[in-house]
């Protein structure tokens, strides 16, 4: 995570103390591990997979390792791999099982339930590293969209993964297609030399739909260390599951500081203010995120 820092500038958030606070953030995945970087951040669960659990669960890592991104303290590493906007609070809905697997119809449920609590628990961000979904069926797709944008003229900005099926055109996830979202690719930027697999190479390439290019913008994703289930504190994930929660966290540092932006103007913001890496559009979106420049733009 220091290495994410220094390659998103996210050195103006010392300067500024912002933390994420009072934002909530609902996080859609595999549930979540009460990891000791994530303790008082979880403000309300939901398991979509199994009604009769009320309690917080995570049964493959995933969402946990999500989780740790957007809000982890660190506590565990003294700092070092805490996440990226740790004053905010987490709305956790468990739509994958224990296989990860899960359906859009799941999803739905994940989302109608978070909008409804979103006034309650100040939910200003969904993340959805969910990208396995390409195809999807028409009634299923109509209302999912439904659901971004409603949450879009709510002032939530929903942010999804890109997918890990590129390098080939047109292989981005099909949550990604809506104007409503804000959809998420990795790259590696000036750093990519240090992996010699990288996660930008099966990266989710546009168009999307015709309409709208996409991904959006991008942000890193590859050896992510963040929190994991018990005996193990903490795990290496690549991929844009991962640097779909950075965005998140950015995005939750922004709005600490501009409460009353829309998710039009805040997504105005972040994409204008990222930084060119020289790609194809259908490769990067508008480039890497900048919360320096995203911060003062």
């Amino acid at each position: 995570m220091q290495r994410v820092r220094k390659l998103i500038h996210i050195d103006a958030v010392n300067l500024q103390n912002l933390t994420g606070k009072d934002i909530g953030v609902g996080v859609l995945d595999s549930g979540v591990f009460l990891h000791d970087d994530l303790q008082g951040k979880i403000a309300v669960f939901k398991d979509f997979t199994d009604e009769r659990n009320i309690r917080p669960k995570d049964e493959t890592g995933h969402g946990t390792h999500v989780c740790g991104i957007i809000a982890g303290d660190g506590k565990s590493s003294a700092g070092k791999y805490r996440g990226i906007a740790p004053g905010c609070h987490l709305c956790v809905g468990k739509i994958l099982d224990r296989h990860g697997e899960g359906n859009v119809a799941m999803l739905i449920r994940g989302m109608e339930w978070l909008l409804k609590i979103a006034e309650e628990y100040n939910v200003r961000i969904i993340n959805i590293s969910v990208s396995s979904l390409y195809f999807i069926k028409e009634e299923h797709k109509e209302r999912i969209f439904e659901l971004f944008e409603q949450a879009y003229h709510n002032g939530i900005l929903v942010v999804t993964a890109a997918g890990n099926s590129g390098p080939a055109g047109n292989t981005v996830s099909k949550l990604g297609d809506s104007f409503f979202v804000l959809c998420v690719g990795c790259h590696e930027g000036d750093q990519s030399e240090l992996f010699q697999t990288k996660c930008q190479d099966c990266s989710g390439r546009g168009p999307g739909t015709v309409v709208y290019r996409k991904p959006d913008i991008v942000a890193p994703g590859t050896e992510i260390v963040s929190c994991a289930m018990q005996p193990r504190k903490y795990v290496k994930k690549s991929g844009t599951s991962m640097a779909t929660p950075i965005i998140s966290g950015v995005l939750a540092l922004a709005l600490e500081k501009y409460p009353q932006i829309s998710a039009q103007e805040l997504k105005r913001k972040l994409i204008f203010s990222a930084d060119d890496l020289g790609e194809n559009f259908l490769m990067q979106g508008f480039g890497m995120v900048n919360v320096k420049r995203l911060l003062r733009y």
